[in-house]
């Protein structure tokens, strides 16, 4: 069995990699018995080497390259049943999807004490090949494992969990929203640009917003004045060209391991300028908190002071981590729910009314949130790579096997959320008696964020960003969608593509 470390996800099902490790033991579903034997799980006939590949091919796949994860998993939803088995691609590990929630939470709750999540592995070697001597051993939250994975968390957690994170940057990512707020203003009328520039728009957003966050200070993407050769233009040029390059690196080739491939060397040549960039912010934001000449309380103290004080290491690290994995994934989360209040005009206008009132907890809100994350992930999929063997369903799982929980699909089925397809916000506020309750449905199908211990540290701040940016947006435009429905593409990650059909009016 091919069981080597597969890097996130495969590119059609954008796979969220979350896997787990513990001391080898068996794990049961059912009362114990005759397990049937793993190559008996139904699935995907596969060559060998390329493994199932061909079947995502043009003409000759059974499923073919233009579908998004949440059409393959209809599909293989549809053919085998509950659960379904897929085999490694290039002597990467096999995987099984499990389309009942109570089969993957029996998986991931199992492996929950020591969590293992593989990163990509070029970025692995970048970190301790060619950024040994700067880091000294660290490996950050995405490549660290085990306990040093343990470690590095619990350093950074109270820098980023802490309640009162609202009370410092509320405010500087208010002025931010502002800001891009009044590019739009400028820019509303010329339709054409939008729909071919509105995700640069998004993104010179959100990378402002995280480098407020994750520096410390503004870098000036919202300035009119940002041209190619600005720092900022290269860090969302970095994160583009990673996400890109990582199909091929992380997904179906394995030779940059023996020999140098173009691509290997523009993918270290991409992390190289992201760490130079990362390193120069630090060490700017390290020298205005030296030059300030005095404390300022705990509680009013930025990210990257709090994490200064711990290791400057630690501030590099985290700081290049939030640059990689905040800037995409917010501009994504906030153009989804654009989108959702544009086609629901009458839960745009709620939203509004909200907004507008001296009401301070803006409940609607999140609850709108909630639901454009439950119908649009990031990642559509969680997973765990099994460390021990299981039973599952009444099948063995052997140890090294990626599970795999099709999240977005399962939050989007009526035998879970009543209307499923539909924008309705209201069902995060309902009551339990109603029909429309939240959680109605098992807690495990929606996790946006994903699970465990190993969920996404960065929630609180996205989530932040996310509600201050749509209360200046909602309250400033009446937004609208004209045309086809947007268009949804999936490498390792979700993301949208032009023609972005957005019209804003000022709002009544």
């Amino acid at each position: 069995m091919r069981n080597n470390t597969l890097s996130e996800c495969y590119k059609v099902l954008a796979v969220r990699t979350q896997t787990s490790v513990q001391n080898g033991r068996r794990s049961y579903s059912s009362p114990a018995q005759e397990p049937k034997p793993f190559k008996s799980i139904p699935g995907l006939s596969s060559l060998p080497i390329i493994g199932p590949v061909h079947h995502f091919l043009p003409i000759i796949g059974s499923i073919g390259p233009d579908l998004n994860a949440f059409e393959v998993m209809e599909k293989l939803h549809k053919k085998y049943g509950p659960i379904m088995k897929m085999e490694g691609i290039f002597a990467r590990a096999n995987m099984v999807f499990l389309f009942e929630p109570e089969l993957f939470e029996q998986v991931f709750r199992a492996q929950e004490a020591n969590p293992l999540r593989p990163g990509f592995q070029s970025l692995e070697y970048f970190r301790e090949k060619t950024q040994k001597g700067t880091i000294d051993g660290l490996t950050g939250l995405t490549t660290a494992q085990g306990e040093k994975w343990r470690e590095f968390r619990t350093k950074v957690n109270p820098a980023l969990l802490k309640l009162k994170l609202v009370k410092v940057y509320a405010p500087g990512l208010d002025e931010v929203a502002q800001d891009a707020v009044n590019r739009l203003k400028r820019l509303k009328d010329d339709k054409a640009y939008l729909e071919k520039n509105f995700n640069l728009e998004m993104t010179r957003w959100s990378l402002e917003s995280v480098a407020l966050v994750a520096l410390g200070s503004r870098i000036g993407c919202l300035d009119d004045d940002f041209t190619e050769d600005h720092p900022g233009r290269k860090l969302m040029q970095c994160a583009k060209d990673m996400l890109d390059t990582a199909v091929e690196l992380e997904l179906f080739s394995s030779i940059w391991k023996y020999f140098a491939t173009p691509t290997f060397k523009k993918m270290m040549n991409t992390y190289q300028m992201q760490w130079d960039i990362s390193t120069k912010y630090i060490e700017s934001a390290r020298k205005r908190i030296n030059e300030r000449g005095y404390a300022i309380p705990d509680e009013e103290q930025s990210i990257v002071e709090r994490l200064l004080a711990i290791d400057e290491r630690v501030a590099v690290l985290m700081a290049n981590e939030m640059l990689s994995a905040g800037i995409d994934t917010v501009s994504f989360s906030a153009t989804s729910l654009m989108y959702y209040l544009a086609k629901n005009q009458d839960k745009q206008d709620k939203l509004r009314e909200e907004i507008r009132s001296d009401n301070p907890h803006k409940r609607y809100l999140r609850a709108c949130l909630k639901e454009s994350l439950r119908l649009r992930a990031v990642v559509p999929s969680n997973l765990r790579r099994t460390d021990r063997d299981h039973i599952v369903g009444g099948y063995h799982i052997p140890k090294g096997v990626d599970v795999v929980a099709p999240n977005e699909y399962l939050s989007r089925l009526e035998k879970y959320y009543p209307q499923a397809h539909d924008f309705v916000p209201e069902r995060w506020l309902a009551d339990k008696s109603d029909p429309l309750y939240y959680g109605n449905a098992p807690q495990i199908i929606t996790l946006p964020f994903g699970f465990g211990i190993r969920s996404c540290i960065g929630r609180r701040i996205a989530e932040l960003e996310i509600e201050t940016f749509m209360k200046r947006l909602i309250d400033e435009f009446k937004v609208t969608w004209e045309g086809p429905p947007i268009k949804l593409v999936n490498k390792i990650m979700s993301g949208y593509v032009p023609p972005y059909n957005f019209r804003f009016e000022n709002a009544k």
